[in-house]
């Protein structure tokens, strides 16, 4: 296994662009409505997709938030056996092995992409939340999952 990218780290500039994003659409929402008021436009009709948009706004980013104090400084390091996952913020860290990865499975949840790894044995499974670069760990976690098999075939 090679040692290059060997560490990866959560995804602070997702955070960050996520964060601004909805703090923006929140001020633009509610500068809209104020707006519409001050022209005496403000018929129900115009303010309540105002008010849904504020909504939807306020909750994505109330979730965002509360992925990042999950995951703030968290990172995963490869070994030649297994990866180590720290999440200081929650005070843990995993130690998985490649011979217990089954299966290796990545979607987004809310704008967030999680890789979910299920371990064998009937054991639980492993989320890994809003990581940099999530193709590469995955292929990173594949690579070595096939390197591990093979050595112990031959």
């Amino acid at each position: 296994m090679d040692t290059k990218d060997t560490n990866f780290s959560w995804d602070k500039a997702f955070f960050e662009k996520k964060t601004t994003l909805f703090t923006n659409l929140q001020m633009g929402f509610v500068g809209a409505a104020l707006m519409l008021m001050m022209m005496d436009l403000s018929k129900p009709y115009l303010l309540a997709p105002l008010v849904v948009g504020l909504i939807l706004a306020s909750w994505y980013k109330h979730h965002i938030d509360g992925v990042k104090d999950k995951v703030k400084n968290a990172s995963i390091q490869f070994s030649p056996k297994s990866i180590l996952i720290t999440l200081p913020n929650q005070e843990s860290e995993t130690r998985v092995r490649f011979r217990q990865i089954e299966e290796i499975d990545r979607r987004t949840e809310h704008f967030v992409d999680i890789v979910t790894l299920y371990l064998k044995d009937n054991e639980e499974k492993l989320e890994i939340n809003a990581m940099a670069d999530a193709d590469a760990l995955i292929e990173k976690l594949n690579n070595a999952i096939a390197e591990l098999q093979h050595a112990t075939e031959h």
